[in-house]
């Protein structure tokens, strides 16, 4: 194949990226202002550029019949921006497939046209892209009237009244809720692989706890969705809205874990996802990066591209014809969020208070690769303006911040963490699409492989025009006469909420590596879901459990103690505390809770105790979850569990739940159906079935374990969820 670009000079992009700037702001300017695609193209055509690239190349002049109007726009565009003699090849005796690859290469670069077009299409995604890059190498700080500090919010750490309060808007609110989930990211250090074609997976595919972290997500809201039934007796099915991307399959993949989960026990017109366009990456140049020949790198545009896109394609428009007026957002790769009462306590607030958009944030760790909430003051002509918003760690120098910590020794920073846990409402946040459809532009240069013409691959830092979520706050700044005093924060339309970091973000962004430690791991998510667990059981259920190990043992040796229960058990701790009461964990020991009515006091367990329900939250129609008190029930009062347990000799992964056990006591709930034992010690390898319909009690008669089997008549619930005057939600028989 005749290449075009084999002489050297063209790997040297002409002049700095100032001059090229310079250069681009004319042509941007004139092209933005053009009514029409034929007028875009034909001012392009005036440019020397253009005439001297099909004077250098004539053969490509020939070409153009086989392009419709707007790839030739294109083609030019990648002229004008010094990306066409780098990324086209020409072959006389491979013609026809050359014209494919173009075509193709064109083709790639449409969907970016369309959703930058407002910044100027695929040559304003360029322009600002060399903007950044240049703002970057200058490592300085941008001149601006900005100050930042750290926000106020509310303390969801301390029980109050208030926080109560907030909780229970918020389980009472869900019928107004939508969900909206970003599932399209690249997770690249996450090194997921298919195990039998080793192609790259997406995060969404990551097995966590015995699931993968989609099916994690969709629990969580079942769980609040199945606490809204038993506090209100009624019905939801909340609208998912799915954003994921062409990156790794992501969207194909996607769409097969619903479609094998039989969309979990949800009608299939409940889901809805959108891909997010993906877009060119560059090296710190300027330069475009390839896949291969004519192949472009592609990479998703960054999570903040999700609002704008959202209303593009209807999704908003979507939730507000099922009566939806908030949405709840969540990152596929936190799987903590959901625990206790994060969750439901930003949502109520949202509703209660009538803000327009929120952040779940917590303590955040100086000196690591997070975000950070900042309170954000703005000097204006007209006067001084203020907004909760994000600035992400590679913006730290650019916005003068420093990432020091509260205290001097402590891990914590003096600002709190951006956990991509959002609240938004509906018609607020699209309006705010109008106002800032490309929210928080950044680029973030990162060691990447990537073919480079002339046929070799290398690696080199590489990064993309990103767009951020969270920063679609900064739309909802409001004029102030006094910044910091406490009216002016109150009269934001924005909020946040603090929790403890170990409730309100994990995340699973990377491989782990033993030198590198368990922060951003699955492993170190895990160990976090440990805390929280001994947390719940030590001080809301009083067990007596093992300390957890230090990280060097844990990694080592595993888990001191495993539990693993569904979110329905709750999700509140406050509700499982009333469900389990008092009991001890032996060291070593585990249990397992898939199930959601219990009634279990003083156990002891030494060895596995794993308890499956059929129907943990109701029964099936038509493939349908349908909320109902016909679920699997575990009653447990004075019963000790004895057996060998978890086999340590074998190579467990715990974070997966994929573990050998060289005994196990195994309670299997089939459907609408009931095991109680009282005073009794169950020992050694069991497995008790129970069939629907059915109670089964376990008796020791003559110092041998009996069954009994009897059948199950309708009955209420186990126990009634009530609401006391301080606004507690109790549990009574």
């Amino acid at each position: 194949m005749e290449s075009i670009f084999l002489e050297k000079k063209v790997y040297n992009l002409a002049g700095s990226l100032k001059e090229r700037l310079k250069e681009l702001a004319l042509i941007l300017e004139r092209v933005t202002k053009a009514d029409s695609l034929q007028e875009k193209s034909a001012l392009l055509d005036e440019e020397s550029k253009v005439g001297q690239f099909f004077s250098r190349h004539p053969k490509f002049l020939g070409l153009q019949v086989f392009l419709s109007e707007k790839e030739r726009y294109l083609f030019k565009v990648l002229v004008v921006i010094d990306q066409a003699e780098h990324i086209v090849q020409y072959s006389k005796t491979e013609q026809k497939s050359h014209i494919t690859h173009l075509v193709n290469l064109l083709n790639a670069l449409i969907p970016v046209e369309e959703f930058y077009h407002q910044m100027g299409g695929v040559l304003g995604y360029h322009y600002t892209s060399l903007q950044l890059l240049q703002e970057l190498q200058e490592e300085a700080k941008v001149v601006t009237q900005e100050s930042f500090y750290p926000p106020v919010g509310v303390d969801l750490t301390q029980d109050s009244r208030y926080v109560r309060e907030s909780i229970l808007e918020g389980i009472l609110h869900l019928g107004e809720m939508a969900e909206l989930y970003p599932v399209g990211g690249a997770a690249d250090r996450l090194k997921l692989q298919d195990e039998k074609t080793h192609e790259g997976l997406p995060a969404a595919r990551l097995e966590f706890l015995g699931y993968t972290l989609l099916e994690g997500m969709i629990r969580d809201l079942q769980a609040r969705e199945y606490l809204h039934f038993r506090l209100v007796g009624q019905q939801l099915v909340t609208p998912v809205a799915l954003m994921t991307s062409y990156e790794k399959h992501n969207h194909e993949l996607v769409q097969e874990i619903l479609e094998q989960a039989h969309y979990f026990g949800r009608p299939s017109s409940a889901f809805k996802l959108f891909a997010q366009p993906s877009v060119p990456t560059f090296t710190e140049e300027g330069l475009w990066c390839l896949k291969g020949p004519m192949e472009l790198l592609l990479k998703p545009g960054g999570h903040g591209v999700i609002w704008k896109l959202a209303k593009q394609e209807k999704v908003l428009e979507w939730f507000l014809s099922q009566k939806r007026s908030k949405i709840l957002v969540r990152q596929i790769n936190n799987p903590i969020a959901g625990t206790d009462h994060g969750l439901l306590a930003l949502f109520g607030i949202g509703c209660k208070e009538k803000k327009a958009f929120g952040f779940a944030s917590c303590a955040r760790r100086v000196k690591t690769n997070e975000g950070m909430n900042v309170l954000k003051q703005k000097v204006q002509a007209e006067g001084i303006c203020i907004a909760l918003s994000n600035v992400e760690y590679c913006d730290f120098k650019k916005r003068g911040i420093q990432d020091v910590p509260l205290r001097a020794g402590e891990p914590y920073s003096i600002f709190p963490s951006n956990t991509n846990i959002l609240f938004a409402d509906i018609l607020e946040v699209s309006h705010a699409v109008d106002l800032l459809p490309y929210p928080g532009k950044l680029v973030n240069l990162k060691p990447m492989q990537f073919f480079f013409p002339g046929g070799e691959s290398r690696e080199a830092p590489v990064a993309r025009l990103e767009l951020l979520m969270q920063n679609i706050a900064d739309a909802f700044e409001v004029q102030v006469e006094k910044p910091l005093e406490e009216e002016a924060r109150s009269n934001l339309p924005t909020f946040i909420t603090f929790n403890k970091r170990c409730k309100t973000i994990s995340p699973t962004k990377k491989e782990f590596v033993p030198e590198a430690g368990l922060v951003e791991t699955a492993l170190g998510c895990f160990y976090d879901y440990l805390k929280n667990c001994r947390e719940l059981f030590t001080e809301e259920c009083l067990f007596s459990l093992p300390s957890l190990c230090q990280e060097e043992l844990f990694l080592k040796e595993g888990p001191s103690f495993l539990i693993r229960y569904h979110p329905a058990l709750g999700p509140l701790y406050s509700i499982i505390g009333q469900k389990i009461r008092k009991g001890s964990l032996s060291d070593g020991s585990e249990l397992q809770l898939e199930i959601a009515e219990v009634d279990i006091a003083h156990l002891q367990v030494e060895g596995s105790l794993i308890v499956e329900a059929k129907q943990i939250m109701g029964h099936y129609e038509d493939g349908c979850l349908r909320y109902s008190h016909r679920v699997g029930r575990l009653y447990l009062n004075h019963v000790v569990i004895k057996n060998k347990g978890i086999d340590r000799e074998e190579e467990n992964v715990f974070w997966k739940n994929s573990i050998a056990r060289r005994e196990k006591c195994f309670i299997h709930l089939e459907g609408d159906s009931e095991f109680r034992a009282e005073n009794i010690t169950l020992e050694g390898d069991i497995t008790i079935v129970v069939k629907d319909k059915e109670r089964v009690t376990a008796l020791m008669q003559g110092g041998e374990l009996v069954l009994i089997h009897e059948s199950l008549d309708e009955r209420p619930p186990y126990k009634a969820y009530t609401i006391d005057n301080e606004r507690h939600i109790c549990l009574i028989t």
